[in-house]
């Protein structure tokens, strides 16, 4: 018995010194980048994310939610998929995409509206991105520290096979800092709105350093019971359909809006069930020649216009319409509605550009050489590791 145990007993401590080793032999692959820092937006163009879009297209959306993964070992593990489905079935939502934890729930799959989708990250400081239309999931992942090029080599990693890319909760455990955004790049959108935590400032900075980042809004929910966890913050997005193509050609053109719906602690849910179906619906954004004109279907609170780095430009009270010209030293300009109720409309940004297209100008690109000096630093040390080693095995 006793020969039983210690064989036991040294086996699950090779495989938890194997699993160690794969997790630290990340961090001696992750490159070194170099970075071209801000690069903001200019032009006498307007990019408007709304142009084309049609009142009546409104779509409901929520993709953060976990369900039961992993025998139960993650966040979620009291939600089923059939239980999420009706809870936000209930809510009014067109469609919810679960995002398991490292996992690509299959639910639905195959239905037209499914999107494939999770959450990638499993470390300590909660630098996470939700993979939206994922081919398949990357285990990579840097469990505890992360520079700025690893976060930049994840995002690279997951660009590869996902199709938007969304910087998760940024704010949580500072996962992202603010002075990341001003770097960091190749992604899609960020989550701006979450349960847990609202992240403005990132999206801001993001914004002003001249890359496209789309706003996302979700629950995060872990228990769909909870009503203070579902229905609080999605994503309207407008499209023609809940078609899978649909909805990412919507995305990737910025078209939709993050809502902030107000949350009432403890509401019941039959009484959360009804609130979440009145919404007001915003009618038009339009830009004519640089003045921006906002009009929704009800009376708002205000409606704020918002520029570089977070500044308030103009508030406009009690109207259900709203006109601001954009200065041309504003190199985008996004805006906030607020209702009586108390929820917030946040509108994608109107953004300056020139030439054809819209595009993200700031780079991230690899740096051979100062990858090369890592690599030899990261070899150098475990050889006086190694030395060390030996000379106190010898001694004892």
């Amino acid at each position: 018995m006793k020969v039983i145990f210690r064989f036991f007993k040294r086996f699950l401590l090779v495989m938890l010194v194997m699993l160690i080793g794969m997790l630290l032999m990340f961090y001696l692959l992750a490159p070194v980048y170099q970075f071209s820092g801000p690069v903001p937006f200019s032009g006498k163009k307007i990019y408007n994310p709304y142009t084309n879009m049609r009142s009546s297209d409104w779509k409901k959306y929520n993709f953060q939610v976990q369900s039961k993964a992993w025998m139960g070992i993650t966040s979620g593990r009291d939600n089923t998929n059939t239980l999420i489905d009706s809870i936000y079935h209930q809510l009014g939502y067109d469609h919810v995409a679960t995002s398991d934890y490292q996992k690509i729930n299959s639910y639905q799959s195959e239905q037209p509206a499914y999107i494939p989708t999770y959450e990638h990250g499993y470390n300590a400081f909660k630098t996470h991105q939700v993979c939206i239309g994922a081919k398949k999931v990357l285990w990579t992942d840097l469990i505890l520290w992360q520079s700025l090029s690893m976060k930049q080599w994840i995002i690279d990693l997951l660009q590869k096979d996902s199709r938007f890319v969304v910087l998760a909760h940024p704010l949580l455990r500072n996962g992202y800092t603010i002075n990341d955004m001003k770097y960091l790049t190749n992604y899609q959108g960020i989550e701006v709105l979450n349960n847990l935590r609202v992240s403005l400032e990132h999206w801001d900075e993001a914004l002003g350093s001249g890359q496209i980042a789309w706003i996302i809004s979700n629950d995060d929910a872990h228990d769909v019971r909870n009503s203070n966890e579902v229905g609080r913050r999605f994503t309207l997005i407008n499209s023609p359909s809940t078609n899978n193509e649909d909805i990412m050609a919507a995305l990737e053109k910025g078209n939709a809006i993050g809502v902030d719906f107000y949350r009432i602690s403890d509401e019941p849910m039959e009484e959360k069930i009804i609130r979440s179906r009145i919404l007001p619906s915003l009618i038009s954004v339009e830009v004519s020649h640089d003045s921006l004109i906002v009009t929704i279907d009800s009376l708002a609170k205000e409606i704020r216009f918002v520029g570089h780095g977070g500044k308030l430009l103009k508030t406009v009270h009690h109207t259900n319409l709203a006109f601001f010209v954009i200065p041309i030293t504003e190199p985008y300009v996004r805006t906030e509605i607020e209702f009586d109720s108390h929820s917030v409309f946040y509108l994608n940004p109107m953004i300056r550009y020139s030439g054809n297209d819209l595009i993200t100008s700031k780079k991230a690109s690899i740096n051979p050489s100062a990858t090369l000096r890592l690599r030899i630093l990261y070899f150098i040390l475990a050889l006086v590791m190694a030395y060390l080693y030996r000379r106190y095995r010898i001694k004892n």
